[in-house]
């Protein structure tokens, strides 16, 4: 029996076929476990006895969620301009170091960005109290006579979102920076122009793609947070997935729970499309150019350039003092969190092994990654492989549903997921948390994938094929060890996404299955034990190690 054939400009090619034979179970996946349950969710916002859109009219006429959505975008701008004024001395730095110096300035970036949210949070708690570090060293310096409060407030939410946030701005500014032609900045500076005139007619312009694409994600992403305004804002910087949770924990007002996640639903998505339509015309009109990229060769530095060294240094010792930090507080005898430790002792660790619940929490975390970990692997790297063999809008269609799971707020799916796993009984124990982790894992292994598959030559492939390899042969053989080093960071990450998640673990777990994160956030919630100090080391140490291992294994491999 021969082979079918498929003319050669057919559609349905047999590369296309093959990608989509291989993009139908991810796509099963995403679509029972994060499009269903997100969709069942937005209808219940349409199911008011008193009328379809009653809810979205009380979104809009109720003044605690006007201003809570008010307060939302208030916030999101701030952090989002916040980010990028920081993220340019850094991005700056890193193009004008060498090389080695750049990876170096770069892991010190990613180092808060893939450390624990909560611990990030606690530390910055411990800074930015009434009698915290920050304030202890403003008295003792006597530049101020009182404690100010810089937590507990906007200030307190704008830090502790903007030390998150931040590293997603750097580096696309990086990209930018190193794009740019040094043969016409010295041009300029030939024919006069100054620090302020370079500023506004060479580096703004043509590092405003990266700038827009970090803002980009930055904007969407503080639209739907929810752990930092919690615990480190006020009751007048609530924000909608605050209320969100509200409605459903609290109220059991599902309705409202439904059409306030519309409401954020579709401004996150509104700013991720308009965004990305914008950034795609910059893009085209843009011509890269670039003979001697601005970093190379390289001497001597103007005022204004110092500026931005000093600038830079200053933003990396913000976005390292909150892990630093811990660390000798983690070892202080006082009963209370002082800086600096008053004596040394273990006691914290001692109590935090000796207490059965934080080692009961350590292992649901583990029993959790378990689940989570292998199936986002398999999914987001069968999603990659199968996506690189298909073209066309229909493609476009499935690789903006396998990274969506990042741009949609967690606070939605944890929701979504709890109203539709709930009478399934998968809220009870380990596999609803870890399937649900498995959904917001699975566009970091995706990409990290989707990013080494774009330097892979098919024509080894076709080669293997031609010499009458089957398909199975030559994924084994030739495209799964080609592409293990990304598959293991792509795993690493989805790792530390499970081990840090606190939405779906608040909402798809009991006591008895509560995760480590779940009870770090309930005793930071409660009141900020040293203990909790320990547990932070324990946590940063576990993702350093495992962020070096991945750098490390993708080095070996190379």
């Amino acid at each position: 029996m021969k082979p079918l054939a498929l003319p050669s400009g057919s559609r349905w090619s047999a590369a296309h076929l093959c990608g989509l034979s291989v993009v139908l179970v991810p796509t099963c996946f995403l679509a029972v476990l994060f499009i269903w349950p997100v969709l069942r969710l937005l209808a219940l916002g349409f199911g008011d006895e008193a009328g379809p859109f009653h809810s979205y009219l009380r979104v809009f006429t109720v003044p605690a969620y006007r201003e809570a959505i008010l307060t939302t975008f208030e916030i999101a701008i701030a952090v989002t301009v916040l980010s990028v004024m920081l993220a340019y001395p850094v991005a700056y730095l890193m193009a004008t170091v060498s090389p080695r110096m750049a990876r170096l300035i770069g892991i010190g970036v990613l180092l808060p960005f893939w450390t624990s949210a909560l611990v990030r949070t606690t530390a910055w708690i411990m800074l930015l109290e009434r009698y915290g570090i920050l304030n202890s060293v403003l008295m003792r310096a006597h530049l101020i006579r009182h404690p100010v409060a810089f937590v507990y407030n906007m200030s307190g939410v704008l830090i502790g979102m903007s030390h998150v946030l931040m590293p997603f701005v750097v580096f696309p500014l990086y990209t930018a920076f190193r794009g740019l032609d040094r043969n016409l900045v010295q041009a300029a500076m030939l024919l006069g122009a100054g620090p302020l005139t370079l500023c506004r007619k060479i580096f703004i312009p043509l590092t405003a793609p990266g700038a827009l694409a970090g803002a980009n994600i930055v904007f969407m992403s503080a639209l739907g947070y929810y752990i930092t305004p919690a615990l480190m804002g006020g009751p007048a910087q609530t924000m909608v997935s605050q209320l969100i949770s509200f409605n459903v924990s609290e109220q059991l007002d599902w309705g409202m729970a439904g059409a306030l996640s519309g409401v954020m639903l579709v401004l996150t998505l509104a700013a991720f499309f308009l965004c990305r339509g914008v950034l795609e015309k910059r893009l085209k009109r843009r011509v890269v150019t670039a003979a001697r990229p601005y970093g190379e060769g390289l001497s001597g530095r103007s005022g204004a350039g110092w500026g931005m060294v000093i600038a830079g240094c200053a933003v990396m010792v913000f976005l390292l003092a909150p892990i630093v930090i811990v660390f000798p507080m983690s070892v202080s005898a006082s009963p209370i969190l002082m800086f600096p430790p008053h004596g040394l002792s273990f006691r914290w660790y001692h109590e935090l092994l000796s207490r059965p619940q934080w080692a009961g929490a350590f292992f649901n975390s583990l029993k959790v990654a378990l689940i989570a970990v292998p199936v986002a692997t398999v999914l987001g790297t069968l999603a990659a492989i199968g996506l690189a063999r298909m073209k066309g809008t229909f493609a476009q269609i499935l690789e903006g549903l396998f990274i969506l799971p990042m741009v949609v707020p967690a606070i939605i799916l944890a929701v979504g997921l709890y109203y539709q796993l709930t009478p399934l009984g998968l809220t009870r124990g380990y596999w609803g948390l870890g399937l649900g982790q498995a959904v917001i894992a699975m566009p970091f292994v995706f990409l990290t994938v989707q990013a080494t598959l774009r330097g892979f030559s098919r024509d080894l492939e076709l080669a293997a094929m031609s010499l009458g390899a089957g398909w199975f042969s030559v994924m084994g053989r030739i495209v799964l060890p080609a592409l293990m080093p990304a598959i293991v960071s792509g795993a690493i990450f989805a790792f530390i996404t499970s081990f840090d998640d606190v939405i779906l673990a608040l909402f798809l777990t009991d006591v008895r299955a509560r995760t480590l994160s779940r009870l770090i956030y309930e005793n930071v919630l409660q009141d900020v034990s040293p203990t909790i100090t320990a547990v932070a080391v324990l946590v940063i140490v576990l993702t350093l190690g495992l962020l070096l291992s991945s750098l490390l294994f993708q080095r070996e491999k190379s």
